[in-house]
């Protein structure tokens, strides 16, 4: 890893390489807990298109493991780990609580603990790969639309 991309505290819990942030949290679930995620997910085809609204967000991955005792949630996002779950907290509160209300101890995410919460259930990566660490999400989106309005313009002249 250069100089310029290597890997930081994302603040009080993660990594951070670049511009781009990384979070894993390992929880239990309440009993039945994994059912009735499945069942919301279920209900939200294409999954979690609410968080967009964060706008920092590059991805994220709800996995139930451990014969559905346990969520598996992972995420890559733009900046600092404190910022970025206020903007949870503000933008999408009861997306958020719709879909973690049925870990055990889940309090809300309103509640002045729930970034104790979280972080006493993440896990630092050990090993972490970010391709493009100093593009952020609007970078990508930006970049994205210029090479369309370029392929447009490229393909008018050809006509």
């Amino acid at each position: 890893m250069s100089e310029q991309t290597q890997e930081q505290s994302a603040g009080r819990a993660g990594k951070r390489a670049g511009r781009v942030s990384e979070l894993t949290v390992i929880a239990p679930f309440k009993p039945g807990g994994a059912e009735r995620l499945r069942a919301k997910i279920a209900a939200n085809p294409g999954g979690f298109h609410a968080a967009a609204k964060v706008g920092t967000l590059h991805n994220s991955r709800f996995v139930i493991i451990d014969n559905d005792t346990r969520l598996l949630f992972a995420t890559a996002y733009d900046g600092d780990w404190d910022p970025y779950i206020d903007d949870f907290a503000r933008l999408i509160p009861e997306v958020m609580d719709e879909f973690f209300g049925d870990l055990e101890g889940w309090p809300g995410i309103h509640d002045p603990s729930v970034k104790d919460y979280i972080a006493s259930h993440q896990i630092t990566a050990d090993l972490w790969y970010v391709a493009s660490p100093d593009a952020t999400v609007n970078d990508v989106t930006r970049g994205q639309r210029i090479t369309k309005a370029l392929d447009q313009l490229l393909d008018a002249a050809q006509q």
